[in-house]
C-alpha cells in the first residue's frame, strides 16, 4: 500500500519501523528527548516524543499550538521550506550539513545530539526509506490537506 507522505498512517508505519529496528534500538539506548520540527515556509510541525529510544508519539501539530510545543519540546529544528523538509525525509539533504551551514535552525543542546548522532543518523535512512516509498504530494495539495485537517 502506497503510503502519502506526512499522512497520519504515514507516521503510525515510521514508529513501527523505527520501535522493530534492533539496529536502531541499540543505538538509541537511554535516549529520551522530545524534538519539533517546523517547516517554517507553512507554519506545519510534527511533534516525536522518544523514551529510551522508543519512538512513543509522533504527531502533527496544528499551527497555532506550535509555540506551546517548542516549550516542551528539547529539539526544535526550523527548515526553511516544504521542499527542503521533502529533501531531508528523502536523505537528498543531511540535517547534519544543513545545520553546519546554517540553512537550518536548530535549539537545543548539539552535545545531547551527538551523543545519540548514530541512533539519528539511523533513523534518518528508516525515515528515508518509508519517504521514497511513498506518495509525495506538492506543495499545493499538502498545504489544501493539512490546511482541511485544521493543522495549517
Amino acid at each position: 500500500m502506497l503510503l502519502r507522505y506526512e499522512s497520519q498512517e504515514f507516521s503510525e508505519e515510521l514508529k513501527k519501523r523505527m520501535n522493530s529496528n534492533k539496529e536502531y534500538r541499540e543505538k538509541a539506548k537511554g535516549m529520551a528527548w522530545k524534538t519539533l520540527f517546523i517547516v517554517e515556509d507553512m507554519c506545519f510541525a510534527v511533534y516525536s516524543d522518544y523514551l529510551d529510544g522508543e519512538l512513543v508519539e509522533r504527531k502533527h501539530v496544528p499551527s497555532r499550538q506550535i509555540d506551546e510545543y517548542k516549550k516542551k519540546a528539547d529539539f526544535v529544528v526550523g527548515i526553511p521550506t516544504y521542499e527542503l523538509s521533502v529533501e531531508i525525509a528523502a536523505g537528498r539533504k543531511s540535517l547534519e550539513t544543513l545545520f553546519m551551514n546554517r540553512t537550518l535552525k536548530l535549539e537545543g543542546s548539539v552535545f545531547k545530539a551527538l551523543q545519540y548522532r548514530g541512533a539519528i543518523e539511523l533513523a534518518g535512512k528508516i525515515t528515508a526509506q518509508l519517504t521514497n516509498e511513498s506518495s509525495i504530494p506538492s506543495k499545493e495539495d499538502f498545504v489544501k490537506v493539512f490546511s482541511e485537517q485544521g493543522l495549517l
